[in-house]
């Protein structure tokens, strides 16, 4: 094969695992950020539940001191009824306070109610609020994974076609060239590589100089000492 020929095929096998290489990129992107967004997803479901069920079991608190109340109340009202009729003065002292332990219990349930009230209307905004924002979440997450499973099924798309044109590129290169570019790829993401600032573009391996030119220039196929790559100009389009 003219060396000019194979130096092309070289150069366009460069641009093919660049493009490659940048479809896979995508993928990897895609699929990292699918992952955040699925485990985000989860800490905001798991937010929501938390909140909600710290409103259940503050409204259970709730009740249970109602009930208390209501039957303090109860209690009260039958001891007070109890106080009209007797006579005995230790009976009746007795009585009183009982009436007052009662009232001073009440008391502090009817003010532990409140507070109970005013931290569940609390927990319940924040129920709301998770709720409100796992919704958000979902509705963001969603249109995004929409989009990026798009993106992805062009990537894949593109990644298939690529493999596909290296393979028949190798194909129509020299057997020495080919299976060396072979090997390569099976050692690397790239086996043929520009040349950036007089140094190989896969390892960073300075070149000698006039290699470096050549490479530049395409006056030559030149192969990296440190890697092996091909280190090719880059494209002219």
């Amino acid at each position: 094969m003219d060396p000019s020929v194979l130096l092309n095929l070289m150069v366009e096998m460069a641009g093919l695992e660049e493009e490659l290489a940048d479809a896979r990129a995508v993928l990897a992107h895609h699929s990292r950020r699918d992952r955040h967004l699925r485990e985000l997803s989860q800490e905001y479901m798991d937010d929501a539940a938390a909140a909600e069920a710290a409103g259940l079991d503050a409204a259970v608190t709730i009740r249970q001191t109602d009930g208390r109340i209501r039957d303090i109340e109860g209690a009260l009202e039958r001891k007070r009824d109890q106080v009209i009729g007797v006579t005995d003065r230790r009976q009746y002292n007795a009585l009183k306070d009982e009436i007052r332990s009662l009232e001073a219990q009440l008391e502090r349930l009817e003010t532990t109610g409140l507070e109970l009230l005013e931290a569940s209307d609390l927990k319940e905004d924040n129920a709301g609020q998770a709720r409100d924002d796992l919704d958000r979440q979902h509705d963001r997450g969603s249109e995004e994974i929409a989009r990026m499973e798009a993106e992805s099924a062009k990537a894949k798309a593109a990644e298939e076609e690529i493999v596909q044109e290296i393979e028949r590129l190798i194909g129509t290169m020299p057997p020495a060239e080919g299976r060396h570019v072979a090997r390569l790829r099976g050692q690397y993401d790239r086996a043929v590589v520009r040349v950036e600032s007089g140094a190989c573009g896969g390892c960073f391996g300075q070149l000698p100089i006039q290699v470096g030119l050549d490479a530049k220039q395409g006056r030559a196929l030149v192969r990296c000492s440190s890697c092996a790559r091909y280190v090719v100009r880059k494209s002219w389009k």
